[in-house]
């Protein structure tokens, strides 16, 4: 679960949307995106994934998983492509 860490954030249903909407969002991403080729870039992009929908719940307020999903995919935008350099993901602060 990529959210675990913020259990104490959110209550249980929510934790089971980010989740759902973090899942159902990276089967999109992951049949639709052929630049996942390494392990590094499969990390990177779930990393940003769940720092995307972090953000739309705690900024935004969005609980919604439909939501959550679209606003992830549209903030990743050009993130689809992963550059070589691109290997080492960042921490979520």
């Amino acid at each position: 679960m990529p959210f675990r860490e913020y259990a104490q954030f959110f209550g249980p249903e929510d934790l089971k949307t980010l989740t759902a909407a973090f899942d159902a969002t990276w089967q999109e991403l992951s049949a639709s995106n052929p630049d996942l080729s390494t392990e590094a870039k499969i990390a990177l992009m779930k990393k940003k994934l769940a720092h995307r929908i972090l953000v739309s719940a705690t900024a935004g307020g969005v609980r919604d998983m439909e939501t959550l999903k679209e606003h992830a995919l549209r903030s990743l935008g050009g993130d689809f492509r992963l550059s070589d350099e691109q290997t080492c993901a960042p921490e979520i602060a």
